[in-house]
C-alpha cells in the first residue's frame, strides 16, 4: 500500500466517528429546510475516468438541476446549505469515500462526466491517473 494512501486511510478512520456525528446533525438540519435527502450523492469522474459516488452534504434545494455548481444559481442554495459551504461542513460525508478509496484527501477535484471538454484535458496532461481529492492540491 502506498504511502498517501495509507496516511489518507489512517486518518480518514480516525475522523469517521466524529464526523460521522457532525454529519448526522446537519443532515437532519438540511432535511427540516428542504424536503430531500441530508446526503447528497452524485456520481463524478474518478481514478482513470472511473466514475464513483461522490457523497456531500446537500446544500441546494431538491430537485435543482445537476449542473456543476458554477453554473447553478446562487438562488438554489439554502440558507443552511450556504453556511455548510462557508465551512466546507459540506465536504464531510467525502471521508467516506477517502475510506473507501474513491477519493484521497488532497489531489485534483473530481468532475462530472458531463464536462467533456475538462476530462480530455486531465486525460491529454495525465491528471486522472491520479485519485481526486477532497481538496485540490493549491
Amino acid at each position: 500500500m502506498q504511502v498517501k494512501r495509507l496516511f489518507d486511510l489512517v486518518i480518514a478512520l480516525a475522523l469517521a466517528l466524529p464526523a460521522g456525528f457532525l454529519v448526522l446533525i446537519c443532515a437532519v438540519r438540511v432535511r427540516r429546510q428542504s424536503p430531500g435527502p441530508g446526503v447528497f450523492r452524485q456520481t463524478r469522474v474518478g481514478r482513470n475516468g472511473r466514475p464513483f459516488t461522490c457523497l456531500k452534504l446537500r446544500t441546494m434545494y431538491f430537485g435543482t438541476q445537476n449542473t456543476p455548481s458554477h453554473e447553478t444559481s446562487k438562488s438554489a442554495i439554502t440558507p443552511f446549505g450556504a453556511a455548510l459551504r462557508h465551512y466546507k461542513l459540506d465536504e464531510l460525508p467525502q471521508i467516506w469515500n477517502v475510506i473507501t478509496g474513491d477519493m484521497s484527501f488532497v489531489g485534483p477535484r473530481p468532475c462530472l462526466p458531463s464536462q467533456n471538454e475538462l476530462i480530455e484535458a486531465r486525460r491529454r496532461r495525465g491528471v486522472l491517473a491520479l485519485r481526486p481529492g477532497v481538496t485540490g492540491p493549491a
